[in-house]
């Protein structure tokens, strides 16, 4: 299973580079469905290293966190597909029915809530690894699952009717999440690839 799951991980790792590599194009050819689509392949491929950690290191907190990382993982694969669907129904139905509402239910809370358990299940992992002795993983997913903070104030602004000042001031940022996106799960493709 390990090397399936190294596998899958570094062809999910291409899948983002490729989408980086391509995206001034196919943004400039309104690709927004492919890219979605490539984005919940993306994720797919990525499903099985909440399993290949939790094998990996061999803890019981490591059990508990692959529960949080696959429910990441699944949500991420259908919030993008469901986006897929939208995107492409929008761009080819221009009927000038505004339907920014349905794309913010798809992304924003659903997004941010997934989010969320990603830095639950790094928070899992770091004491997985800190007791297994490999300090540096550890470190690596205590500094992702600070992320949980910026994560839950933005889910907090989204989810009240009336505002709270500061809560506004948290923005959702598309590269910061596509950086850290790759930066953990290229910390773990790597951690995986190694131990094998």
């Amino acid at each position: 299973m390990l090397i399936s799951a190294a596998i899958l991980g570094w062809i999910g790792i291409g899948i983002m580079m490729l989408i980086a590599l391509t995206f001034p194009k196919l943004a400039k050819q309104n690709q927004f469905g492919f890219i979605h689509i490539l984005m919940a392949l993306m994720y797919t491929m990525w499903l099985p290293l909440p399993l290949a950690m939790n094998s990996m290191i061999e803890r019981e907190i490591a059990q508990v966190g692959m529960i949080f990382g696959l429910a990441y993982l699944i949500m991420m694969v259908v919030t993008m597909t469901l986006q897929t669907g939208h995107i492409i129904f929008a761009a080819k139905n221009k009927s000038g029915i505004s339907s920014e509402h349905l794309m913010a239910m798809l992304s924003e809370p659903f997004e941010l809530m997934a989010n969320i358990l990603k830095c639950i299940w790094a928070i899992f992992l770091a004491v997985g690894f800190w007791s297994s002795g490999n300090f540096i993983m550890a470190w690596l997913m205590i500094l992702f699952s600070l992320l949980i903070v910026y994560f839950f104030a933005m889910l907090l602004d989204r989810s009240l009717v009336k505002q709270i000042k500061i809560l506004s001031k948290f923005k959702g940022n598309p590269y910061l999440f596509n950086l850290e996106t790759v930066g953990f799960f290229l910390a773990l493709v790597i951690y995986s690839s190694i131990s094998i």
